[in-house]
């Protein structure tokens, strides 16, 4: 009697230990900042970066220049030219001023976007490349250690819609105790 509780013991033990050793979530974490930081290849977007900063800045720095030149040969002929000739020249230069804040504004609304694009697409491929590695490694969660709640899904089950049942039956449960209760007064 006592021989057959330990052999059932062992066999309990034999068949459920490696699935206990199993059942444990594979968890990791990364700093996903500090792989942002030192993301490979970043040097050569930021350089690309700047390459079309300079472009605008010089564009710009040229219709600065040009209009420099016109307000300059405007005012040394003011005298000699008509009133009508001078309100068109200080019209032309007001046009060209706010063609020169439309400019500004559109680099700036550019230079913005492309960055964001970049860092958009950096973040992908970091979230990418954590992911095919917690995958290889058979990991559970991968946790962003750079913030203290964000956890990037390695592929293990999404229990939303389980939750989401589960909440609207709570709901449901509480309603019907309530009217329970209320129907009684």
């Amino acid at each position: 009697n006592k021989k057959m509780k330990i052999i059932i013991l062992l066999l309990g033990v034999t068949f459920c230990l490696p699935n206990l050793l199993n059942a444990q979530n594979r968890v990791a974490k990364i700093d996903s900042n500090q792989l942002f930081d030192e993301y490979p290849g970043k040097d050569k977007y930021l350089e690309e970066l700047d390459e079309l900063r300079e472009e605008y800045q010089q564009e710009l720095k040229d219709m600065v220049n040009k209009l420099s030149i016109s307000v300059k040969k405007f005012n040394e002929e003011k005298d000699l030219q008509s009133i009508e000739t001078n309100q068109k020249r200080v019209e032309y230069v007001q046009n060209e001023n706010k063609k020169i804040d439309e400019f500004k504004k559109l680099a700036m609304d550019e230079l913005y976007e492309e960055q964001t694009s970049i860092n958009k697409k950096m973040r992908e491929n970091i979230r990418s490349a954590v992911s095919n590695v917690a995958k290889k490694q058979n990991l559970d969660f991968v946790i962003d250690s750079s913030s203290k709640n964000n956890i990037i899904n390695a592929g293990c089950k999404d229990i939303f819609n389980d939750v989401k049942k589960e909440l609207i039956n709570l709901i449901a449960e509480r309603e019907e105790s309530i009217k329970d209760i209320l129907g009684g007064w």
